[in-house]
C-alpha cells in the first residue's frame, strides 16, 4: 500500500486544524451577535432628583421635561407647577 498522504501534510493539517476551526468559531458567533440590539436595562435602585426642590424617587414617579435638547425630571408635585 501506498501512502496517500505525507507524514509532513499530515502533521502540518492537525497543527493548523486548531486553529482554523476557532477562526471558523469566533466568525460564526460575530455574524450572529453583529446586529443584535440591546435595550437598556431597568434601572433597580437607581433614584433621580427633582429638578426643581430635589426631592428623589424612582423613575417611574418623576416627569421628564425637555428644554433646549436637554432632559429635566421633576416630582409629580413640581410638574404641574412648571
Amino acid at each position: 500500500m501506498g501512502q496517500a498522504i505525507s507524514p509532513a501534510a499530515f502533521d502540518q493539517f492537525f497543527a493548523y486544524a486548531p486553529l482554523a476551526i476557532g477562526l471558523a468559531i469566533y466568525l460564526v458567533f460575530y455574524i450572529a451577535k453583529r446586529h443584535e440590539v440591546t435595550e437598556p436595562g431597568i434601572p433597580i435602585g437607581q433614584t433621580f432628583a427633582c429638578a426643581s426642590c430635589g426631592r428623589r424617587g424612582a423613575r417611574d414617579h418623576m416627569v421628564p421635561r425637555e428644554h433646549e435638547g436637554a432632559v429635566s425630571w421633576y416630582c409629580a408635585r413640581c410638574a404641574g407647577s412648571h
